[in-house]
């Protein structure tokens, strides 16, 4: 009986720390990927508009505006830089960048410049960066000229700083070390932190080429850093080269059971403490677990909550839209407070998937996204994907008048992009917007809000589309007709 009950101590500990590893690379790995998901959208935005002819008309200052009008401004993530195919900077999303300065020599420039097949996100090692001083992660992407010849390089950084903030902040408890690691296994960043690892390649280290081979998993095998033996739990984050991982020293997973197990077998020769000492490991034992078993709970319900998001647009999908808007339809009616709903559609949209095909649909969807993301860019605003071609904002707080604002400027953000689209009536990609608020119109339900918004977009559709039409309207063209 005491060699099973140790047996099973030694098994729970192996899991436990298993288990902290899997949800610390889950946890941590989905948020590195978001941040360079976000990063290489800007980088993608810069590259989609430059090729595009328009654009390279335009004023220097509207030229610049449109290619850094979605660049990401996170704390963690320097300015964009654009160089010509002389690796000289001729632009960036800030008005300090150094503009003249030659970076011919740095080697995300000297990548794209030899290898004109590659129109991926390339990631670079961490350097200083002359034009901030600051350590960075570069993330850059390839500029063609319409006959496909290099037009030169986007290019941005992560800070290291930021990275290191990432990992120091995740709230685990776990003994080993966490290591981000880029192409060629050369570290981006490392916890407990070493300035003198980072920038290192292991690539030619058994373990790492096994964990290449894995994309993900666990097991054990030679340290990468120091000597002997070490349990690694690791994950390939999304499609992009970057590989996380958790080395754990055996020893340290089993450090405390080696001491329960010497306590039971203290408690074991002194018959008279036996009761009692297994008693109380029995309870600490039932309190970690339910630790641990809390952490995993929050773990899923992270997981839960990227259930609820579009994974084209990066918006809310329609279940969150549902539970969104009959909770803020509670939280307007128990405060006497306004509420709006937008409800929009882009125009003639089969038509635009039947000419351009889907891909290009796909992009027309992201490009409304991003239209209604900086058009209700508040903290309590909703955006929502809520079908194929179908978008919706919640608007707490905010009446008619603001709501009809915001959905013009959403409008009028689609119809500036000037995408082509020679099935519809204006001849660019547009959108049409319905409008209903509360107070302003009396409705028994969230339900009925809804049907108001969607009542005013029909409205909109039928008057020629590219427009936005109010649920008000709608009443006040009844009377009137009455």
């Amino acid at each position: 009986m005491a060699a099973f009950l140790l047996w099973q101590m030694r098994t729970d500990a192996e899991h436990r720390s298993q288990l902290t590893a899997n949800s610390l690379v889950q946890v941590l790995g989905r948020d590195i990927a978001r941040n360079v998901e976000l990063y290489d959208l800007s980088l993608q935005a810069v590259v989609d508009s430059f090729g595009r002819t328009d654009v390279a008309q335009a004023s220097p200052e509207l030229r610049q505006l449109i290619l850094f009008d979605r660049a990401a401004s996170a704390p963690g993530f320097a300015f964009l830089l654009l160089l010509d195919a002389r690796g000289v900077i001729i632009s960036g999303s800030n008005d300090l960048v150094p503009k003249g300065l030659d970076r011919s020599d740095t080697e995300y420039f000297r990548h794209f410049a030899a290898h004109s097949d590659d129109d991926g996100l390339h990631i670079s090692p961490p350097a200083i960066s002359r034009v901030s001083g600051q350590q960075m992660v570069m993330l850059s992407r390839r500029l063609s000229n319409p006959d496909g010849s290099f037009a030169g390089v986007v290019v941005g950084g992560i800070k290291t700083d930021y990275l290191r903030s990432l990992f120091t902040s995740v709230d685990a408890e776990h003994a080993g070390t966490v290591t981000l690691y880029g192409p060629e296994g050369i570290v981006l960043m490392r916890e407990p932190f070493d300035r003198s690892a980072i920038g290192m390649s292991v690539a030619d280290l058994p373990s790492y080429r096994r964990m290449i081979a894995m994309r993900e998993g666990s097991f054990v095998g030679p340290a990468m850093f120091g000597e002997g033996q070490r349990r690694l739990t690791f994950a390939r984050l999304g499609t992009e080269p970057l590989t996380l991982s958790i080395a754990v020293e055996p020893s340290t997973i089993y450090a405390e059971w080696w001491h329960r197990a010497l306590g039971l077998g203290m408690v074991l020769l002194s018959l008279c403490g036996v009761t009692a000492g297994l008693t109380w490991l029995l309870r600490r034992e039932l309190v970690r677990r339910e630790q641990a078993e809390t952490k995993l709970l929050a773990a899923n319900a992270r997981l839960a909550a990227q259930a609820a998001t579009d994974a084209l647009t990066g918006l809310g999908n329609r279940r969150r839209f549902d539970e969104t808007v009959a909770q803020e339809w509670d939280r307007a009616v128990r405060g006497h407070r306004p509420l709006s709903l937008i409800l929009i559609d882009a125009d003639c949209f089969k038509g635009f998937n039947d000419t351009y095909g889907h891909q290009r649909g796909d992009e027309a969807l992201r490009l409304i996204a991003g239209s209604i993301r900086a058009a209700a860019n508040r903290a309590s605003d909703m955006t929502c994907r809520i079908g194929g071609e179908e978008f919706a904002v919640i608007l707490p707080e905010i009446d008619l008048a603001g709501a009809e604002i915001v959905a013009e400027r959403i409008r009028t953000a689609v119809m500036g992009w000037a995408m082509p689209h020679a099935a519809g009536p204006h001849a660019v990609l547009t959108v049409s917007c319905g409008v209903a608020s509360v107070p302003e119109i009396l409705v028994p339900n969230a339900a009925a809000l809804v049907a108001k918004s969607d009542e005013a977009l029909y409205v909109a559709k039928e008057g020629g589309r590219n427009q936005v039409r109010t649920a008000s309207m709608i009443a006040r063209s009844l009377r009137l007709v009455s």
